[in-house]
């Protein structure tokens, strides 16, 4: 049996008003809910086609595949991310769970979005920096950048999926309950918690830890690859710079500093919980749609930018037509 004395004073568990609460679709959650709508279908389509080209390329292997497996298991992972956001935060700030959550008991069952959400947050952290390791490599190591990001793709991808459970695990053990948004109060807006997890630790201090951890060795490395990248392009003729591996790097760097994004994100959020906690509530409104940034940029970023995304022009197929038939003359 959880005390009172150990949910916030915004829980609504066994309240009247919230178990009667009658929902309505014309709200101003409602509207940001199903705002998604304009562009995540769209990214699905992008992510598919990534995936499509990746499993293409494993027969003629003509990319670094190393590389462009771990973008679009990146990719991959946002996508579960935004379904499992959208679960935990977006849903029931629309109202429509408001009668059931009123109607039950503080429960282990209500941590299950929460702690899913938290555990494909830590996960997706480590992307941008494997990401900046495995082309640093590229570079810093071109005759041998297979075998050393091969060793080091054995040893990161398990890391990747077990990493998470370090800072969730105290999570196990609590309830989940929920609250209302008391500036949408009227819309029945609530936000899910978690209460009496073990030695009562929360996410405030290991997502900040996080954040600025990976931040900085993420940040590090890509100033590192973008001074040798100019080094390198500095060497090159001016007939090399035009060639698809230039092109392609400079879709490659796009690509690794939009996955920073979710940093951003994150560290506002922390900040803001110890110095403005009241803060908080208006920027978890924000939050979604600042992780749908890095959820759409970065596949749209590399979809637009790499050359194996680019068709061929016309003019280059008339070219080869023509080549072929002299050829066959």
């Amino acid at each position: 049996m959880i005390s009172n004395s150990t949910l916030s004073p915004f829980s609504i568990h066994g309240h009247p008003d919230f178990i009667n609460f009658e929902f309505s679709f014309f709200t101003i959650p409602m509207l940001l809910t199903i705002t998604p709508i304009l562009y995540i279908p769209a990214t699905f389509v992008v992510v598919s086609r990534i995936f499509s080209k990746l499993f293409g390329e494993f027969r003629d292997k003509h990319v670094n595949l190393q590389l462009l497996g771990v973008i679009s298991l990146s990719n991959f992972m946002s996508i579960l991310f935004f379904v499992s956001e959208f679960l935990y935060l977006r849903l029931p700030m629309t109202g429509l769970l408001t009668n059931w959550c009123a109607s039950v008991e503080p429960n282990g069952y209500l941590i299950v979005l929460t702690v899913t959400t938290y555990y494909l947050n830590y996960s997706l952290m480590l992307f941008p920096f494997l990401v900046a390791l495995l082309r640093l490599n590229l570079i810093v190591f071109p005759s041998q950048h297979r075998k050393i990001n091969e060793t080091i793709l054995k040893i990161s991808i398990p890391i990747v999926f077990i990493y998470p459970f370090f800072f969730t695990f105290f999570m196990f053990t609590g309830s989940g309950y929920c609250t209302y948004m008391d500036y949408f109060l009227s819309s029945g807006a609530l936000v899910m918690r978690i209460t009496e997890t073990l030695f009562g630790i929360t996410n405030t201090y290991p997502l900040m830890f996080n954040t600025f951890f990976w931040f900085s060795t993420s940040f590090t490395i890509n100033l590192i690859l973008i001074w040798k990248l100019i080094h390198y392009k500095l060497t090159l003729s001016a007939h090399a710079k035009s060639q698809k591996p230039h092109k392609a790097e400079i879709s490659l760097t796009l690509t690794t500093i939009s996955m920073t994004c979710s940093y951003l994100t994150n560290g506002m959020i922390t900040i803001c919980g110890l110095f403005f906690p009241r803060v908080v509530l208006y920027l978890i409104v924000l939050r979604p749609f600042t992780n749908d940034l890095e959820i759409c940029l970065v596949p749209w970023v590399l979809y637009l930018t790499h050359p194996i995304f680019v068709k061929k022009k016309e003019s280059d197929n008339i070219i080869l037509v023509s080549s072929v038939e002299k050829l066959q003359a």
